[in-house]
C-alpha cells in the first residue's frame, strides 16, 4: 500500500497528523512531500486535488482530506 502525505509544517492541522504518525510510529510507512519546502509538491498536489489544502494523504492514488479522516485512517491501520 503506497502512502504519501502532503503537508506544510505552519499548518496545524498537519501537526496533528505528524503527530498521530509519531505516536503510532509509521513514519517510515508514508512519503512526506512538504509543500512549502519542495514547490514541485505542491504542484503534485494540486493535479491530485485540484487544490493545495494540506494535510492530504494518498492511498494508492486516492486523497484522504482533512487532519481528523487521515488521523481516523491512521488509527485504524497502523494500531
Amino acid at each position: 500500500m503506497a502512502m504519501e502525505l502532503y503537508f506544510n509544517n505552519e499548518c496545524g492541522f498537519s501537526q496533528s497528523v505528524l503527530n498521530c504518525m509519531t505516536n503510532l510510529h509509521c513514519e517510515d510507512k508514508i512519503v512526506k512531500k512538504n509543500i512549502r519546502e519542495q514547490p514541485e509538491n505542491e504542484t503534485e498536489l494540486i493535479q491530485l486535488t485540484g487544490a493545495k489544502t494540506v494535510p492530504v494523504l494518498i492511498v494508492d492514488g486516492k486523497p484522504i482530506k482533512g487532519s481528523e479522516e487521515i488521523n481516523q485512517f491512521l488509527v485504524g491501520k497502523f494500531m
